[in-house]
């Protein structure tokens, strides 16, 4: 840790340092830190952006899938029960009832997975236009 620093006063015999006539002890040389980058700062422990949108846009797959599996049934069923029970009607009118009540269902479940398409495109175009003007 404390090298001595070879002056040209030191005295020298058998290949070392005898004597120095001013004693002075090399210091480590200062320099600037390095400059910090952007990755630096980043906490280790966060997800990066690509894989939390990956991971919602699976999430999102998932609970959409489930919908389009579950919803529909309770639609079918639910206007089969409400027409036969309030209504009164039975036979080819409930069934085609109950069958578009299931087709809008799934229509429903549909567009909302796409708007959320859309709208994850416009956010994302939105954070590359503040990542361009930073």
């Amino acid at each position: 840790m404390g090298r001595r620093k070879k002056s040209a006063n030191a005295v020298e015999g058998k290949g070392h340092v005898v004597a120095e006539a001013v004693g002075t002890i090399a210091r480590p040389s200062v320099t600037a830190p390095p400059a910090i980058s952007e990755q630096d700062d980043v906490d280790p422990y966060t997800i990066p952006l690509h894989s939390r949108q990956a991971a919602f846009a699976i999430l999102w797959l998932l609970v959409s899938s489930f919908a389009m599996f579950t919803l529909p049934f309770g639609a079918f069923f639910g206007m089969r029960h409400l027409l036969a029970d309030r209504f009164q009607i039975e036979g080819f009118p409930n069934t085609c009832a109950s069958v578009l009540a299931a087709v809008v269902t799934v229509n429903v479940i549909i567009m909302l997975y796409a708007f959320r398409g859309f709208r994850e495109v416009e956010e994302e175009d939105r954070e590359r236009s503040k990542q361009k003007t930073k």
